[in-house]
């Protein structure tokens, strides 16, 4: 991941930096790449908790599409028999009872269609409160991520050659 690799390279940087260069400054200069290096190793965890919510969030979206795309299949279904239903019905319409009958199918049909559609939008409620309960989980982590960097060293104050 990036947040090791950024910490190694900046570890391997400051020991071959350690072995040629001396003095105040020099550890100065260990000290504040060692702890950034390990400040960045350390928001590791945070970005893993993002994709994991990033994970959830898409396969809750790309499920619920496949749902709702199976749903509106169905309802299409159901509208095209009760279309035939009542085309038979009226075509029998000289009896009595065949629009009658045609006429308790299409109830029947219609009902169908509506629990169809209420499936279909408590779907859509649930997968809404999926992504905001993974919102208010990116925003915790980025919350606590803004403040590991606040903490990430600063040098004291710039260096002012004597020669200069």
């Amino acid at each position: 991941m990036f947040c090791d690799d950024l910490a190694k390279n900046l570890q391997s940087g400051n020991r071959s930096l350690d072995v040629t260069w001396s003095g105040n400054a020099a550890d100065a200069a260990y000290v504040y790449m060692d702890t950034l290096a390990k400040d960045i190793a350390a928001m590791k965890g945070s970005f893993e908790q993002l994709k994991e919510q990033y994970e959830i969030v898409t396969d809750g979206v790309w499920h619920a599409a496949e749902a709702c795309g199976d749903l509106l299949s169905g309802m299409l279904d159901l509208a095209i028999v009760i279309g035939i239903t009542m085309a038979a019905g009226a075509s029998t319409s000289w009896t009595l009872v065949g629009p009658v009958i045609a006429a308790g199918a299409v109830a029947g049909e219609v009902v169908a269609m509506i629990n169809l559609w209420t499936r279909m939008t408590t779907l859509i409620m649930e997968v809404g409160t999926v992504v905001s309960g993974a919102t208010a989980m990116v925003e915790q982590t980025a919350h606590f991520s803004q403040a590991s960097m606040i903490k990430f060293p600063l040098p004291g104050k710039g260096y002012d050659h004597p020669g200069a």
